[in-house]
């Protein structure tokens, strides 16, 4: 009963924690969620797959990975328009609950199941993604599930069976999502030379048979599609999250490096890198040195279960992926590396089970988790109160107001800076913007993203953009004065411009 009681309680904390950002942003958080709304809907309405989004106009083919949106798609239309914003929240209760039960299934201890579930709770890249609809955590999910299967298949002698289902979400995992689909390849990789076990290595191409089998061969289409999308940031990963027009070789000064890109160079670039990795999961890293502090250094030893070995080794590959893909060149078209901390916190989890819930911990280990418990309240409080002040992670009253007004003048072709707020303009306004990077396309959305290289008036004469839609002082006033403007609407910090058609 102890353990059920922990069980709902660490649940509802959980829950609470990862509803407050809909309260602070109750018009809608996140970025994705929006793109996500539209293809769901759209397919949901007229029943073609892939979906066309033509408001989109630098799509080429929605050859995203397609079990999210097709899953979200059978929902009753009540339950999704209502609480959309929520999957993600129950699909994240769902992989804390499958933690906690394999905390105390592996070591029978209370104990476990609170350290594994207070981790998780606390977790900061958990809270502040987990905002908007995305189908990171479902395949989050699918992995974890592997992990688990794979301890009870190599190292307990499991059915034979498991490792069907093993391949059937392998599967899953590639018709999900991209980044996770990487990481579960290197992952195999890696871990069959650590513990010399070929069935890990052929995980890989077992994932691929598997996911042709289950789209009917449409996983070619997504594999093109996801070359196309690391090939875009192998040539562009420099000006990740730079300013699209002060960086521009047209319009920026040069040497100029917007403040808050991931990639700044020298100090203050690594002095970010390092932030983001540690800030967005301090568990992962400090139960990874914890358990090393632990073991003597020798992850191997002869006093750690088999299930502890597998831990510590699966965590450690996921924090070596993190910094191959922050720090080497070659790998940064891979994604933003902070972002598979969301990974980490499952096997980081099981960790924490088995040194908060046994005796094997001394007041080093101890000092260390308890600290990185204080550094995550600290880091959540932070991010709740950059969200309340935030003008780019979420809609406003005043951004609600101006999309209300712009979907009540005549259609035109919208442009946007900050560019992800096309994803808001073209599903609340109901407008065609000058957007795509969502399927297959990337080399169309090149000359305007990261950033822009053609001149303002070029692109607005190509695309016959008619609206401007931006932040107030987010552009320079050299860049708005080659735009001619018809008129000039303002919702708060917004500003709508009204181009005159040529």
């Amino acid at each position: 009963m102890d353990s059920l009681f922990y069980f709902v309680l660490l649940s509802i904390f959980s829950v609470v924690l990862r509803f407050l950002p809909h309260l602070i942003g109750p018009h809608g958080v996140g970025i994705d969620h929006w793109f996500w709304k539209a293809y769901i809907e759209e397919y949901k309405k007229n029943k073609c797959f892939p979906p066309v989004l033509p408001q989109f106009l630098l799509d080429q083919y929605q050859w995203y990975p397609p079990v999210f949106p097709l899953f979200m798609a059978k929902l009753p239309k009540a339950l999704f328009d209502h609480y959309g914003h929520l999957i993600a929240v129950f699909l994240d209760f769902l992989r804390l609950a499958l933690l906690m039960l394999a905390a105390y299934l592996l070591t029978g201890r209370v104990n476990s199941l609170i350290g594994a579930g207070v981790i998780y709770a606390l977790t900061p890249i958990l809270i502040s993604y987990n905002t908007q609809l995305n189908p990171r955590g479902l395949a989050a999910l699918f992995l974890d599930i592997i992990v688990l299967l794979l301890i009870w298949l190599i190292w307990h002698d499991g059915v034979f069976w498991g490792w069907g289902l093993i391949a059937l979400l392998s599967g899953l995992i590639l018709l999900t999502h991209k980044m996770t689909t990487q990481l579960f390849w290197f992952l195999s990789i890696s871990s069959s030379v650590v513990f010399l076990n070929w069935h890990l290595l052929i995980l890989v191409p077992v994932s691929i048979v598997s996911a042709l089998i289950l789209s009917r061969g449409f996983y070619l289409q997504v594999l093109r599609a996801h070359w196309d999308i690391i090939s875009f940031w192998n040539r562009n990963w420099r000006w990740l999250t730079a300013h699209p027009v002060l960086e521009s070789p047209i319009y920026g000064a040069r040497g100029y490096e917007t403040p808050t890109k991931y990639f700044h160079s020298g100090m203050r670039g690594f002095v970010k890198r390092i932030s983001y990795i540690l800030g967005f999961n301090p568990w992962a890293w400090a139960v990874f040195i914890a358990s090393i502090w632990m073991y003597g250094g020798d992850p191997m030893h002869t006093s750690l279960t088999i299930e502890d070995a597998w831990m510590v080794q699966w965590l450690g590959m996921i924090l070596f992926f993190i910094l191959l893909t922050t720090f080497i060149p070659l790998m940064r078209c891979l994604g933003n590396g902070y972002l598979y901390s969301y990974n980490a916190i499952f096997p980081a989890g099981l960790l924490v089970a088995m040194i908060w819930g046994g005796l094997k911990h001394g007041k080093v280990v101890e000092a260390i988790l308890y600290g990185t418990f204080l550094a995550c309240l600290v880091g959540i409080g932070l991010y709740f109160w950059k969200l309340k002040h935030s003008k780019t992670q979420k809609v406003d009253a005043d951004m609600d107001r101006a999309m209300q007004y712009l979907k009540s003048m005549p259609d035109g072709v919208v442009m946007c800076f900050p560019q992800h707020w096309h994803e808001v303009v073209a599903y609340k306004a109901n407008k065609s913007v000058l957007w795509g990077a969502h399927g297959f396309g990337f080399k169309a959305i090149e000359p305007i993203f990261p950033r822009i290289l053609k001149p303002i008036a070029e692109i607005v004469a190509e695309y016959q953009v008619q609206y401007l839609f931006t932040l107030d002082g987010y552009l320079p006033e050299h860049f708005v004065k080659e735009l001619q403007v018809d008129s000039l609407f303002s919702f708060g910090d917004y500003r709508l411009y009204s181009l005159k058609n040529n």
